[in-house]
Formats: structure tokens, sequence, C-alpha cells
């Protein structure tokens, strides 16, 4: 299970500088000083951004994770189930694991998280999501969790997006929590995989 974490551009903040010319008089006696003001304006933008940085394990249980960068200089990492399955029953195992990611965002944004296979799918399996071969399934869908700003929200990988709108600018570490659920419908043998996206994106 791959876990990206794209990291938006950051926008230029562009600064204006003005600096009118300041005039003096021609001619003064000693009585008299003759002045002119001007004034100096400044001015300066600061352009909304989020940036995320190396997420880190937190807790697991029959879990593990290995931070990593991924595509496109992608801070990610590798999250990997000790034991899927019970190997006696072929029955999915409970595992969690708790990730915490540095993550600053310097105006109203939206969090999400969202799975490209909507959960854990046996590589070269043919069935769609939830597909069974004589009462073997081939797919897993877990539980997703993010806290952030004061929000949590969970759903599982299935269901779509998971979004968090978030009025305010916000720092801080986003706790994220991924779990596979225990029991069920037995699994057919083979490698399991998905990848997790978490984004954080200033509001439009």
């Amino acid at each position: 299970m791959r876990l990206l974490l794209p990291a938006p551009a950051l926008l230029p903040a562009p600064a204006l500088l003005l600096v009118p010319a300041l005039l003096l008089a021609g001619t003064a006696s000693a009585q008299e000083v003759n002045r002119a003001d001007r004034s100096l304006e400044f001015n300066a933008t600061a352009a909304s951004a989020c940036v995320v940085g190396a997420p880190r394990a937190v807790a697991s249980t029959n879990a593990s994770f290995q931070v990593g960068a991924g595509a496109g200089g992608n801070t990610g990492g590798q999250i990997t189930l000790t034991r899927l399955v019970d190997p006696d029953t072929a029955l999915p195992r409970s595992a969690r694991v708790d990730l915490a990611i540095p993550a600053t965002c310097n105006a109203s944004h939206r969090v999400s998280a969202s799975s490209a296979g909507g959960g854990l799918r046996r590589a070269g399996a043919t069935a769609g999501q939830g597909g069974a071969q004589g009462g073997f399934a081939e797919f897993l869908a877990y539980s997703v969790q993010i806290n952030w700003a004061g929000a949590q929200v969970q759903q599982r990988s299935d269901a779509g997006r998971l979004v968090i709108p978030v009025a305010n600018a916000a720092g801080g570490d986003l706790a994220l929590r991924v779990t596979t659920p225990d029991g069920g419908t037995p699994l057919v043998a083979g490698r399991y995989d998905d990848t997790i996206v978490i984004q954080l994106q200033p509001a439009d």
C-alpha cells in the first residue's frame, strides 16, 4: 500500500515598492526652510499555499511503515501489512497504522484522501471490487480516518473521496489512520496493493 503526498506548488508573492522622487526647494534663506514631503508606499502579497512534510509512524498493529519519496518528488511512503490473512483460515486479519504528517496551510483550504483502487486488490485479479472466486475474495476494503484542524472524518476506502473543508489557516500534524477489518470473506492468495493519495489544497 503506497502513500503519496503531492506537494502543491508555491505561488510567488509579488512585492511592489513605489519610491516617489523627493523634491527640494531651489532656494532657502537662513530664517526659512522650504520642505516638500512625499510618502513611501510599501505593498506585498502573501500567496496562499499548503506544504506537507514527510510522514512518520506513531503507532501500528500488524503493520509497518517506511517513509520514502514517490514519483515526481512526492513525499510518501510504504505501508506493509505484516500478516494480511490468518494462515489457517485465509480470513483477513485486522491491522492498523497511525501516521503523523506535518502540514501547514496559510489560508482556507481542504484536505482530501482517496484510494486509487477503492481498496486492496489482488495483483492480476479479473473480478471487480468485491468479486469472488468460489467463495474467495480478491478485494479488501479498508477504513481511512483523518484528524485535522479540530475535525475528524472516517470512511471506507470504497466510499469515494474523503474531504474535510477548513475555513481558516492551520498548521501542525495531520493524523492519518488506516485500518483493515478482521474476518469476512477468505482471500485468494497473492499480492494485494493500493495507493492512498493525501492532498492539502488552498480553497478556490
